[in-house]
């Protein structure tokens, strides 16, 4: 008699194994996707970023990295998108700018807010963008903070190779973008605001006047867009100077400073003040014999050099153009950049500091004309030739900077005494503003505000790979795409074709 299965011994029916099998592939399917969720989380967090181009065109400086993991305010960034601008470049400067901003955000995480305003598209928000930070003109990109904000024009963040401009093109030589980025972030984020004085009383050049060959108004709007104060200040008025200065600016005197005056700015400079002082020629102020105590001598003469014959009369070139710098903090990102001093008096080393102790102040000769130019030390310029005799040869320095040494063996930071003297001030008036005048100017300024940081950056020369080829080179290269490549790819075809028939 046959014995009956139990009924928990029954083999399992089909469905029951498909069942099984599903429940298993559904297992693994959740476990796959669970762990896929969890590399990509964990890669989200960590993970190695890598700049493949050459010359490491994209990735940001020490310094640049440092201040964007600092913030502790938020930034907003507003980028305006320039509409059917006719100008070839601007798309490539857009471009970098938004590879540029990446890097920021990546390093700034949630404090730095980027916003791109197209005023095609949303009309009313850049209008009230426009109105809120008075800006001239849409072609710019703001940077806001704790109700502090500065701007920087597109045109601002490229060096435009000139002899591709006199061609037709524009080709940009440098992209300065991650150095005025850095500035006007630290600029807005700044706890307060440095004031900057002028002094007025002597004929100085005055930072509200808008003509356009005495004024400084212009220079005076970009100093302000770095967050710095500016204000006027008249010493024999006032019979002190400001408590509160960061620096003090004498821009262009034209008249004799009185003793007493003359005293206030030692006091100044001796409790660690900073002092910008700008002197055009043949004129006497009493400066001379003032800043030759801290180691600087003003020449009494006019930078020019000979400039041809035009209808049989000598032509005499004034605008001095100084290439050669030396190694300073405040020239260190000039050594492409032409600066012009028009109508300039040389300005050196005081020969009493050569050899001195190393307590005296430290004196730079920061920038030197071309070895063409003469120091003319006559007045009567009008048919000047170079005198040996009385003239001063060059290479002839036109700008110094000073600063104290710390006394020896002290090592506390008790402050420093920094100074620089011009021999100029021509050169940033509201016609003679930009280019390598503008970055000499406000380097100095920062570097006397021991803000050496917003010149720490160096601009981005950007890799260019070109192929030149002869006629004849591009006709083989043109026969070898359009009659080369179809031609193997029949051989191979045909190949094939031969081989799967046997």
């Amino acid at each position: 008699m046959a014995s009956e299965t139990p009924r928990g011994d029954k083999p399992p029916t089909l469905r029951h194994r498909r069942l099984v099998i599903g429940a298993n592939v559904l297992v693994q399917i959740v476990a796959l996707l669970a762990v896929v969720v969890m590399v990509n989380w964990l890669a989200s967090r960590h993970y190695v970023r890598f700049d493949w181009t050459k010359a490491g065109y994209y990735q940001l400086a020490g310094k640049t990295k440092q201040v964007l993991m600092s913030l502790k305010n938020p930034v907003e960034l507003i980028v305006f998108l320039p509409p059917n601008d006719h100008r070839d470049y601007v798309e490539k400067i857009l471009d970098d700018v938004r590879n540029l901003l990446k890097e920021f955000q990546f390093y700034g995480k949630e404090k730095l807010h980027v916003e791109y305003v197209d005023p095609q598209r949303d009309l009313a928000r850049a209008q009230q963008l426009v109105k809120q930070y008075t800006l001239d003109s849409p072609d710019v990109i703001i940077f806001a903070s704790r109700g502090h904000h500065k701007y920087v024009r597109l045109d601002e963040m490229v060096d435009l190779d000139t002899q591709s401009q006199e061609m037709g093109e524009s080709r940009v030589k440098a992209f300065k973008g991650e150095g005025l980025f850095l500035s006007a972030i630290q600029t807005v984020t700044e706890e307060e605001s440095p004031k900057v004085y002028f002094l007025t009383g002597h004929g100085e050049r005055d930072p509200e006047d808008f003509d356009q060959r005495e004024g400084y108004s212009e220079l005076a709007r970009y100093i302000k867009r770095d967050n710095i104060l500016v204000q006027k200040w008249n010493l024999l008025e006032n019979q002190a100077l400001p408590t509160d200065a960061s620096a003090i600016v004498i821009a262009g005197p034209h008249q004799a400073f009185a003793p007493t005056e003359l005293n206030a700015l030692e006091q100044y400079l001796k409790g660690n003040g900073r002092l910008l002082i700008l002197l055009d020629p043949h004129t006497q102020t009493g400066l001379e014999a003032f800043l030759k105590r801290w180691g600087v001598q003003v020449d009494d003469d006019l930078a020019m050099r000979q400039a041809g014959v035009l209808l049989g009369t000598q032509m005499l070139d004034v605008n001095a153009v100084a290439a050669d710098y030396a190694a300073h903090p405040i020239t260190a990102k000039l050594a492409d950049t032409n600066t012009e001093f028009p109508y300039a008096r040389s300005v050196r080393r005081s020969p009493q500091t050569e050899g001195g102790t190393p307590d005296q102040p430290r004196v730079t000769e920061l920038a030197k004309a071309a070895p063409a130019y003469w120091g003319e030390t006559d007045p009567d310029t009008e048919h000047a030739t170079f005198d040996p005799a009385t003239d001063i040869a060059g290479p002839l320095p036109l700008a110094v900077a000073v600063e104290t040494s710390k006394p020896h063996g002290v090592d506390v930071d008790i402050g420093v005494t920094r100074l620089v003297v011009i021999g100029t001030s021509r050169f940033v008036d509201n016609s003679s503003l930009g280019g390598g005048n503008l970055d000499f100017f406000m380097n100095s300024v920062n570097w006397l505000l021991q803000r050496e940081q917003l010149m720490a950056v160096s601009p981005k020369v950007p890799d260019e790979f070109r192929l030149d080829m002869s006629p004849s080179q591009q006709h083989a290269v043109y026969m070898l795409v359009i009659g080369g490549l179809p031609l193997l790819v029949a051989i191979l075809g045909s190949v094939v074709w031969l081989s799967r028939r046997k």
